[in-house]
């Protein structure tokens, strides 16, 4: 049973005011995983340019490779003649894209290490809202 708020008990001012206050605390408050952690750090400009050639060319590398693969997966799909062809498909598709994220990541972090740079982290945590349909 759900339950339902009175129009004469809701009070949009204070929630307006909740709202604003919870707004300003994450303003002055540091999260984990922003520009100020101690664990990701700025590229100088020297060091920019220095990898940005092979950077450029690992992307595109990887553009290729992700759409050859999309490509692949679509002729998978329309070849399906029932859902379990269907499921097999999908399944390759994200065996695939993990696959390749893998070797991009990898790729990325060798062009780093060989500038003797260390590479950036990204998102850490392994979950978040990416791990299965919410509510089931």
């Amino acid at each position: 049973m759900v339950a339902m708020i009175s129009p004469a008990r809701f009070r949009p001012g204070l929630l307006l005011a909740g709202a604003l206050s919870i707004a300003a605390l994450a303003g002055t408050t540091a999260l984990p995983g922003l520009a100020d952690s101690p664990a990701r750090q700025q590229l100088t400009p020297a060091q920019e340019a220095q990898i940005f050639p092979e950077r450029k060319a690992a992307l595109l590398r990887h553009q290729r490779e992700r759409i050859q693969s999309l490509q692949s997966n679509e002729r998978c799909i329309k070849g399906a003649g029932d859902s379990a062809a269907l499921r097999s498909c999908m399944e390759e598709g994200r065996q695939q894209n993990n696959a390749e994220r893998q070797k991009h990541r990898k790729a990325m972090e060798e062009i780093y290490s060989r500038d003797g740079i260390a590479a950036p982290m990204g998102r850490q945590g392994g979950g978040g809202s990416g791990k299965g349909r919410k509510g089931n």
